[in-house]
């Protein structure tokens, strides 16, 4: 018994250091990028925009740095064309294209990144206000709240002729399934993680613990999402990063709970005094005798293997698809916006090839406790790459018609939640010898 708390004691002090280093540098990250690329850009959205340019068009003007050929394709009406190449050659004041000099510059591109850079050289050139439009051309057809606008709510097409931005008729079928993911499913699968969270508040073995703190960021991740689109009309991108991050988190406390579950309840891997589960394949065990484990190899595949997988996620094509719909009579918009998915194909993938490599090279390098070590960068990369590859799977599955983007991510947090239920349930008398009455024979 001794040897077998303090090596739970050791797991815990582990599942510690896992939430410390995933909650703070993970979470920490991010921000402080987003802050280096983006935010030390003076920046409005696109809402605020529109309040500039109509409170005096005589001392705003919208400017698309977009290239002329891409301009002339189509625009939002009202913006004028300054090409980023020719942006770029302006110095100072003094070069600045007279029809510009004096009002507020708001510059807009696709996304945002185009027109961040032109907001920075002109700040750089000494050319002010010069502001940056947030999220582009995408996000600014996201933040319209009519679809029959006026100017700057509508678009220019190639033809110089105005048109509502880009609209897509829903079927009754899919109004209803945008209803129903988002105010059934998602309350129901949220108050049971919060039941989740309170059923397993004084479990103390390290598998439930990591379960109970997946449930936890579960519950604040979508809870943050909630708020964004109740409270804000999901355009609070600190929120939806909340959101991200939270399933980000609860997908790696997942995965350690179950890697914690299998080796210290089914494989007895890491227990010294307990016959390993695998011995019937290796033969021999490491335990007792001088030979390679068959597991730990296994993982030398495997490792390499997620690594290359997730090398996938930077890889695949922006989604940048934004359109509006109409869902019972309300005007709302689809899109998955450019900073969104710098998060999930970009960081994400960044930080599970970081988690996976470090992972192997605790098994190839360390000796004394390698494995509980090896187990929790594992987790810890499982769980950004399980966010990303879900969010690109479903995005591009569905980028031309995201109402079923939004009703599979909701029925797919649905069935995650059931299963780790059905799993409690199943084996209860084990898990949650607490709750289950004691058998009199």
């Amino acid at each position: 018994m001794g040897s077998e708390n303090a090596n739970g004691d050791g797991s815990l002090r582990h599942v510690r250091w896992f939430v410390v280093a995933m909650v703070v540098v993970g979470g920490a990250l991010p921000l402080v990028l987003y802050w280096l690329m983006l935010g030390s850009v003076a920046a409005v959205t696109p809402q605020r925009a529109v309040e500039l340019l109509r409170r005096d068009p005589n001392t705003a003007v919208l400017l698309d740095v977009r290239k002329p050929e891409q301009f002339s394709a189509g625009h939002i009406d009202g913006a004028v064309n300054w090409a980023l190449e020719e942006l770029l050659s302006v110095s100072d004041a003094d070069k600045m294209p007279p029809r510009f000099r004096g009002k507020t510059l708001l510059l807009v591109c696709d996304v945002g990144a185009t027109s961040c850079l032109a907001a920075r050289h002109l700040a750089g050139a000494g050319i002010e206000p010069a502001v940056n439009v947030r999220g582009g051309i995408q996000e600014w057809i996201h933040s319209t709240r009519r679809r029959d606008g006026e100017i700057y709510e509508r678009w220019r097409n190639a033809s110089d002729q105005v048109e509502p931005f880009p609209f897509r008729e829903s079927p009754c079928l899919e109004q209803a399934l945008a209803v129903i993911a988002f105010f059934l499913i998602k309350p129901i699968y949220t108050l049971i993680a919060l039941m989740l969270v309170i059923l397993l508040w004084r479990s103390r073995s390290p598998d439930l613990t990591a379960l109970r703190w997946a449930m936890i960021f579960f519950f604040l991740g979508e809870n943050a999402c909630a708020a964004n689109y109740l409270a804000l009309k999901e355009t609070s991108y600190l929120l939806e990063y909340l959101h991200s991050y939270g399933m980000l988190l609860c997908f790696g406390f997942a995965a350690y709970a179950v890697f914690e579950g299998l080796d210290r309840r089914v494989l007895m891997l890491s227990d010294p005094e307990r016959r390993c589960a695998a011995l019937p394949l290796c033969g021999s065990c490491i335990k007792h005798a001088d030979v390679p484990c068959g597991l730990k190899r296994m993982f030398y595949f495997i490792l390499p293997v997620m690594i290359v997988l997730s090398a996938t996620l930077p890889t695949a094509d922006w989604q940048d698809t934004s359109y509006n719909t109409l869902v019972f009579g309300q005007l709302y918009n689809y899109a998955h916006l450019r900073i969104y998915q710098l998060f999930e194909n970009g960081y994400c993938a960044t930080a599970a090839i970081l988690m996976f490599t470090l992972s192997l090279l605790m098994l190839a390098f360390e000796r004394e406790g390698a494995v509980a070590k090896a187990k929790i960068a594992f987790a810890a990369g499982l769980g950004p790459f399980g966010f990303g590859m879900l969010r690109m799977l479903l995005g591009s599955a569905y980028d031309e018609n995201r109402v079923w983007y939004l009703f599979w991510e909701e029925t797919t947090e649905l069935l995650f939640i059931l299963g780790i239920c059905f799993v409690l349930w199943t084996f209860r008398r084990r898990l949650l010898p607490a709750l289950v009455p004691a058998r009199h024979d």
